[in-house]
């Protein structure tokens, strides 16, 4: 369970066999290329080539269904798209004809229906009309003007003077057509554009065509932008890249094959390799949620996938708390699993059954209580932690007890993976330090968050002897005298850091009031109850109508805390394992993934 080590590869052919040689490579399917992101007058093509096709999704209706047995290539993809795009332009003209001819007939309404062609005329008769839109005071301003009044609408009075131009008023230009015109017009402008969105709707049966072509032009794009990123000199053409240090030998093995000149080394300090996550299959199913966060950690970094599983697992368990809800995660997970990819569906079905393990121990199914005490699922509650308590049993201070005891048990594991992957440097038993403080840290939340009577009496010793080691440790890097004493001057700093690993430590209290805070939403208890109790008494006062309603609303109210409950996940149980723990592991999340040049 580590980070597969790499192998920084630098291929050298003759450039005129560039682009053998890349094919070459590509069947391999070995090597992560070091892109530099060049570019070439045939990739910019086939990048336009690309927004071409893309851009035929957004003028195809999506409510036509596509022909999954239509095929096709790159250019057949092309035809298809320049007749897509030719009836989308013509499209966007008559939408942008008819908006001018609606704001034409807007324009016109306050003057009445008459024909502008009519004052044309009378223009050429040497009768010029203007046309003005004035407010009170402009109208009160005139004086010998010939003018009548056309309208009158609110505070505007829209006017028609004979020859006369008043400079301060902006005089309304009649359009081209009047009223009538416009109307006629729109109706030609919609029947020619039913007729251009017919044909949209014929060419959709084929965009299956489009949609093959894309994927073949994006592997033509990936093999040019790396042909692109090969630097040439004289006669030689050359590129860089990263191999699993397992895979040289098969590496090497095709270059002696293919005549390239190969050069193998370890990466410098400065080389920034990809992260290769190699686990064993029951791991494994922890990546689909790695992709959907868009995480990896750094290729110098641990990899904590195992740890992350597992209290991944049990924080999805306790924030959503209800094992009936789990029941239905994984009814829902089987309707997928011939669909979705094996992890995600492997993943799910972990998360759905951890779910229902823990609802069962804390007795809550739907947040009824009669399901459990009524049923054989009652012997399988553990009184301390059960949502529907017995007499005389504290619920609330056991639960947030695991929590804090989760909280210590993650943050010490991510310390001492730091610790013993810092060794043997003298700053490694920072982390020891830490350890301690982190120990002090529980002590003080039993006493302040979970009322104990008093300190724990190693409490003030265990954070005064993780304080010193911290400020003696943090700062060595081969000058032990130099590090002490700058630990020692960092010292107020190290305060704050202390400050908030216990903050780090308290925020594990969010698995408690996350999960009280489902449960008072809707899920387990109180306001479930409540839920319940609603609907079983409608059923009794309306028969019929009453069960009906009633079922309506426990469908909605179990439904809407369903979302809330994986909101809570992505927004509480993603943080404890990214931020809580990772940060105390060292992990900064700054890799990227291994992606080799391959079909």
């Amino acid at each position: 369970m580590a980070i597969v080590k790499m192998k920084k590869v630098s291929l050298v052919v003759l450039d005129r066999e560039r682009e053998e040689a890349l094919e070459k490579l590509r069947d391999l399917g070995l090597v992560h290329i070091e892109r530099i992101y060049a570019g070439s007058d045939k990739l910019s093509a086939l990048n336009e080539k690309k927004a071409l096709f893309e851009r035929c999704a957004f003028l195809l209706p999506q409510n036509v269904a596509a022909d999954k047995n239509k095929k096709g290539d790159v250019k057949a993809a092309e035809e298809l798209a320049l007749k897509i795009v030719s009836f989308g332009d013509k499209l966007k003209a008559l939408n942008d004809e008819k908006e001018k001819l609606s704001k034409d007939l807007k324009s016109l309404e306050p003057w009445g229906n008459f024909n502008p062609a009519d004052v044309e005329f009378l223009s050429g008769k040497g009768v010029e009309l203007k046309f003005y839109e004035l407010s009170k005071d402009k109208l009160a301003e005139l004086s010998d003007v010939d003018y009548f009044v056309v309208n009158t609408i609110k505070d505007r009075t829209f006017i028609v003077a004979t020859g006369a131009k008043f400079p301060a008023v902006e005089e309304f230009h009649l359009p081209a057509c009047g009223i009538d015109g416009c109307k006629a017009k729109i109706a030609e402008v919609d029947k020619e554009a039913a007729k251009v969105q017919a044909e949209l709707a014929k060419l959709a049966v084929d965009k299956n065509v489009i949609t093959e072509g894309t994927k073949l032009l994006e592997k033509e794009i990936e093999f040019e932008s790396v042909s692109a990123d090969m630097q040439v000199e004289d006669s030689l053409a050359y590129i860089d890249g990263y191999v699993p240090a397992d895979t040289v030998a098969e590496l090497k093995s095709a270059a002696a094959k293919e005549n390239w000149a190969l050069l193998i080394r370890d990466p410098d300090d400065e080389d920034a390799p990809p992260s290769l996550l190699r686990n064993p299959k029951w791991v494994e199913r922890i990546q689909p949620l790695f992709k959907f966060l868009d995480i990896t950690p750094g290729y110098r970094e641990a990899d904590i996938s195992v740890w992350f599983l597992m209290f991944f697992t049990l924080y999805v368990a306790m924030i959503v708390g209800d094992a009936g809800y789990g029941a239905i995660f994984f009814l829902l997970t089987l309707l997928i699993c011939k669909k979705a990819p094996k992890p995600v569906v492997t993943l799910l079905m972990t998360l759905s059954i951890g779910t229902v393990v823990w609802g069962t121990i804390t007795g809550t199914w739907f947040g009824s209580e009669t399901i459990v005490k009524h049923t054989f699922l009652g012997n399988l509650v553990i009184p301390q932690i059960a949502s529907f308590a017995e007499e005389g049993v504290d619920t609330n201070y056991y639960i947030q007890n695991l929590c804090f005891f989760i909280g210590i048990t993650q943050l010490l594991l991510g310390l001492i993976i730091s610790f013993v992957r810092k060794l043997p440097s003298l700053a490694a038993w920072t982390d020891v330090g830490w350890m301690l403080v982190v120990v002090a840290s529980y002590f003080v939340a039993q006493k302040f968050v979970l009322g104990a009577a008093a300190f724990n009496p190693i409490t003030w010793p265990l954070a005064a002897a993780g304080f010193v080691i911290v400020c003696l440790c943090s700062e060595q890097n081969g000058n032990v005298v130099k590090g002490i004493c700058m630990g020692l001057a960092w010292s107020p700093m190290k305060v704050l850091d202390t400050v908030s690993m216990f903050a780090n430590l308290v925020s594990y209290i969010r698995l408690f009031a996350v999960g009280m805070a489902l449960k008072s939403a809707l899920a387990t208890v109180a306001v479930a109850t409540s839920f319940n109790a609603m609907a079983a008494g409608l059923a009794e006062s309306m028969g019929v109508a009453g069960v009906i309603i009633g079922a309506v609303i426990l469908f909605v109210a179990h439904a809407f805390n369903m979302v809330l409950a994986l909101l809570s996940i992505i927004v509480h149980g993603v943080r404890l394992n990214t931020l809580e723990f990772g940060g105390r592991v060292g992990l900064e999340w700054s890799g990227y993934r291994y992606a080799p040049f391959k079909k």
